[in-house]
């Protein structure tokens, strides 16, 4: 992972944080999302590896990570985030997943509108990063 030190970064963060575990007897279901608007796949794995990884730690079982590679934050256009949006809308479905806002979308306002967006599938959204930030390290 040392080709992303800001993603090394918060693998060694999330690494750190104590474990709260789902409160449920069966791993409840997340989907997450990755958008980068560079066409470097392997950035996407490296953020699908640590969704996966954090999710397994604490309980969830995560069900996809949707990507949009290659695609700009202004960019109307975007089949995984589309996809992320129609399975949150299952019945299964309680988290939505994001390392990053900036991965929803630069622009804050926007990244809110998307964050909005999502919590109307009725699943919660967490975005790693910001919970990393709110916690003292």
């Amino acid at each position: 992972m040392s080709v992303f030190p800001q993603l090394q970064e918060l693998a060694d963060r999330l690494k750190a944080q104590p474990r709260v575990v789902a409160p449920a007897a069966e791993p409840l279901l997340a989907y997450g999302y990755v958008r980068t608007p560079e066409l470097e796949p392997s950035y996407a794995d490296t953020c699908a590896d640590l969704l996966t990884s954090w999710s397994a730690a604490c309980g969830w079982q995560l069900g996809v990570v949707f990507r949009d590679v290659g695609v700009g934050s202004c960019q109307l256009r975007r089949p995984g985030f589309t996809g992320f949006l129609d399975v949150l809308a299952l019945p299964q479905a309680a988290l939505a997943l994001a390392l990053e806002t900036p991965q929803l979308a630069r622009r804050p306002e926007e990244a809110i509108r998307l964050g909005c967006v999502i919590r109307r599938t009725g699943v919660d959204l967490r975005v790693l990063a910001e919970e990393l930030a709110a916690t003292p390290s």
